[in-house]
């Protein structure tokens, strides 16, 4: 869980904060525009340098509603993969899980260089954390 000294700053109907050392916590709340979906590849793409590296993506989505096209799209053709050691994403409803699970399997088709973030769906915000942390662990012993 997030420490209550962590602040969550806004960004239109959606909000973020960085727990350190290396999550970047997402809670997306209504439709995802361009401009957002921008925003939040900023704000993992920030966190990665202000770390010095690769960081992890937190994505709290129950509350979240449709992404526009073009933020999809945008969402597809970045390269934020670079900058990720792994994805968790929570919640989601079936038709937002098979959209994401497509895209990803798209991208990995269309340009294996960018397929090697670990990524995951999962329902509760302490799976997403085990999942995290299962990540590291792994990292740590390679």
């Amino acid at each position: 869980m997030t420490s209550s000294s962590t602040p969550w700053e806004s960004f239109g109907a959606h909000a973020y904060c960085f727990e350190p050392p290396d999550i970047v916590h997402i809670r997306n709340d209504g439709e995802i525009s361009l401009e957002d979906m921008q925003h939040m590849f900023g704000l993992v793409q920030a966190a990665a340098g202000r770390v010095g590296g690769r960081v992890f993506w937190l994505a709290d989505i129950t509350r979240m509603g449709h992404v526009r096209n073009e933020a999809r799209k945008f969402a597809i053709d970045s390269n934020i993969r670079s900058v990720l050691q792994g994805t968790a994403i929570v919640g989601g409803s079936f038709q937002q899980r098979a959209v994401a699970n497509l895209a990803i399997k798209a991208v990995r088709l269309l340009n294996p260089s960018r397929s090697g973030t670990p990524f995951k769906f999962v329902a509760t915000e302490a799976e997403a954390r085990v999942f995290i942390d299962g990540i590291r662990k792994n990292t740590q012993n390679a």
